[in-house]
């Protein structure tokens, strides 16, 4: 009973907090990626745990300036042995708000993991993986650029290393996104938008032409609670922005502006929760809403609270 109370005490605390905003954590990439931030039952074995499983993920977030992002993310996870794993994930994007609406494939990602301890009560993960650009982050409405928030990539292809430890229910993992290449080919400026019927709008969003996004470190950590089939997960989630990001200031020249402030700490609070409804299909849900946040971010990753909804099958 007590646990119960802890759980909803928790969500209560998720939900309340949803009008800040921060970072959203699985759209740069690494958050979510391979063995990080997986929900295990107290039953599960550490070391006997399905090698393969597929998932369909449907996730509902609040971006910046009322703007709202659906995503669809199916998921394949192959055990090439039983320590070695690869993962493979492409999502569909969609975004809407007071400026327009783009939808279209997210950034792929694919990683390997490598369980380097596998017991019965702890297991440590080591992850390297890539996420590759689905497009240049330039969709246009009506002939105008789109900011950030409406595009469905970075732009960028990212290096991702993570190692993920567990014992018994707790769970933590520390990881880092590089950005291997600067692809954003994004055309946003507040001053595209003057003489349109949407300008006052536009001035809400941070500018990104050309943006050259900064590196990523990301710090979890969570604890199981087991309720009979169910399992939920409270957390925390750190998304460290490790320098400031860059822009151009418009055509007809190379000069850049570093965008101050853009650098800094996002602190989200998770709740995941798991249930299993056979050997071999399983309920899956999580809730993140942040409680510190960088003061601008030009990447178009802000989210007030990102809900997600998933089906698992392992086989």
């Amino acid at each position: 009973m007590t646990e119960r109370i802890i759980v909803a005490g928790l969500f209560v605390m998720a939900v309340g907090l949803a009008p800040a905003s921060g970072q959203g954590c699985s759209d740069a990439g690494v958050c979510t990626a391979g063995p990080i931030g997986e929900l295990h039952l107290s039953s599960d074995s550490a070391a006997s745990e399905p090698r393969n499983f597929a998932r369909l993920t449907f996730s509902i977030a609040a971006g910046e300036q009322g703007t709202s992002i659906f995503q669809v993310v199916p998921e394949l996870n192959i055990g090439a042995t039983d320590r070695l794993a690869f993962q493979v994930k492409v999502p569909y994007v969609s975004a809407s708000g007071n400026l327009g609406a783009n939808s279209g494939l997210g950034d792929p990602v694919i990683t390997g993991s490598y369980a380097f301890v596998k017991q019965a009560h702890q297991r440590l993960d080591g992850l390297l993986g890539v996420k590759f650009p689905a497009n240049d982050a330039n969709a246009k409405a009506d002939d105008l650029p789109l900011p950030m928030p409406y595009q469905t990539g970075l732009g960028t292809t990212d290096l991702l290393f993570g190692l993920n430890y567990r014992f018994k229910r707790i769970t933590a993992a520390i990881a880092y996104q590089h950005v291997l290449s600067q692809g954003n080919a994004n055309g946003f400026l507040r001053s595209t938008w003057n003489g349109s019927a949407d300008s006052a709008d536009a001035s809400g969003y941070f500018e990104s032409y050309t943006l050259e996004r900064a590196n990523d470190a990301v710090l979890r950590a969570q604890y199981a609670i087991p309720i009979g089939k169910l399992a939920v997960q409270p957390g925390l989630l750190a998304i460290v922005h490790l320098a400031d990001d860059t822009r151009g200031i418009g055509e007809g020249t190379s000069q850049r502006l570093t965008i101050e402030n853009s650098a800094g700490l996002t602190l989200n609070l998770t709740v995941d929760a798991r249930y299993n409804l056979s050997d071999t299909w399983t309920l899956e849900a999580a809730y993140g809403s942040p409680v510190v946040t960088r003061e601008v971010r030009p990447d178009g990753l802000t989210r007030s609270m990102v809900l997600n909804l998933g089906l698992r099958f392992a086989f």
